[in-house]
C-alpha cells in the first residue's frame, strides 16, 4: 500500500476516509493571514473590474470564487469548477443566500465544459502540481480565456522550502521526498517557461514567500507528520534522525529562534 500523503489524498477527494481532513486542512490554510495576503494579491494580479467574467479553476471549496464575485459585482460572473463533487457541495452550501454572481459545478479542469473564448479572466491555484500534466491544463485554460483575457495561476515549489535549526541534511531530504510525493513538486518555478511556450504576452512573476516562526503553524501548514510518516515508511528517513530533528525544531521554537521559509510563485499572462 502506498503511504497515505496529502499529495495522494488531493487527487482523490472524495474518498471517505479524506474527504473530511481535506476539508478541514483547507479552512485551516485559508484561515491564516499569510495565505488571505496572497490570495488578495492574486485578485490584484488578474485585474479584475466590475462586469468581469471569471473562472476558477479548481476551485475547492470556494472561498476564492465567492470574494472574487464580490469583486466583480452584479454585471459579472464567477464560475468555480473542481473535480470533487464534495468541494462543490460545499462551494454551493457557502453560496447560498449570498445572492453574490457565481455558480459551481464539478468537472475536469483538463477538459473544461466551456466554449472557446469564455472567460474574460482564469485563474487556478495548487492544482497544477497534483496533476500528471500541467500543460494540457493551461492549453485548455487559455483556450476558454477570452483575446486580451488574463490567466493567473499560483503554485508553490517544494525544493524552496528551508527550516533552521536542525540537521540541514535531514531537512534537505525531508523536503525533497516531499517534492517528490507530487506529480511535480517544483511546478511554481516553471509557470513563467509554460506561460510563454504557449504564446501568453505580459508575463509576470510575483514570487510570493512564506515566513513562519510558529513550529506548529508550520507542522499543520506543510503537514509534516503525514509526510514524516511516509517517509520513514519508505526508508527515505530514519526513526532516530526524525526524532533528533523534531526535538531540535521544538526546542528553537520554545526559544523563539524557529524559522521556516518557502516560495509561492503566482504569474500572470494575456492571451
Amino acid at each position: 500500500m502506498a503511504a497515505r500523503t496529502i499529495s495522494n489524498e488531493f487527487r482523490n477527494v472524495d474518498n471517505a476516509e479524506t474527504a473530511d481532513r481535506l476539508v478541514q486542512y483547507l479552512e485551516y490554510v485559508d484561515s491564516q493571514p499569510q495565505t488571505r495576503q496572497t490570495k488578495a494579491d492574486s485578485y490584484g494580479y488578474l485585474g479584475l473590474k466590475e462586469g468581469d467574467c471569471v473562472l476558477d479553476a479548481g476551485c475547492g471549496p470556494g472561498y476564492d470564487a465567492l470574494r472574487m464575485a464580490a469583486m466583480v459585482g452584479k454585471r459579472g460572473k464567477v464560475t468555480g469548477i473542481d473535480l470533487s463533487e464534495r468541494m462543490i457541495a460545499i462551494a454551493e452550501a457557502k453560496a447560498k443566500g449570498t445572492s453574490l454572481p457565481v455558480s459551481f459545478r464539478t468537472g475536469d479542469v483538463r477538459k473544461l465544459p466551456f466554449p472557446d473564448a469564455s472567460f474574460d479572466k482564469v485563474r487556478i491555484e495548487r492544482t497544477l502540481q497534483i496533476l500528471g500534466n500541467p500543460g494540457q491544463v493551461l492549453d485548455e485554460m487559455i483556450r476558454v480565456l477570452r483575446p486580451g483575457g488574463r490567466l493567473l495561476s499560483v503554485e508553490p515549489d517544494w525544493e524552496t522550502m528551508v527550516c533552521d535549526p536542525g540537521s540541514r541534511d535531514t531537512a534537505r531530504v525531508f523536503f525533497r521526498f516531499c517534492a517528490d510525493q507530487f506529480p511535480d513538486g517544483s511546478t511554481g518555478r516553471k509557470l513563467y517557461r509554460y506561460f510563454r511556450e504557449r504564446g501568453l504576452s505580459d508575463v509576470t512573476v510575483h514570487p510570493a514567500p512564506l515566513v513562519l516562526h510558529d513550529f506548529s503553524l508550520t507542522a499543520k501548514m506543510m503537514n509534516m507528520e503525514q509526510f514524516l510518516a511516509a517517509a520513514q515508511e519508505k526508508g527515505v528517513l530514519g526513526k532516530d534522525d526524525v526524532a533528533s530533528w523534531l526535538a531540535d525544531l521544538k526546542a528553537a521554537d520554545a526559544k523563539g529562534h524557529f524559522t521556516f521559509a518557502g516560495l509561492m510563485f503566482a504569474v500572470v499572462g494575456r492571451k
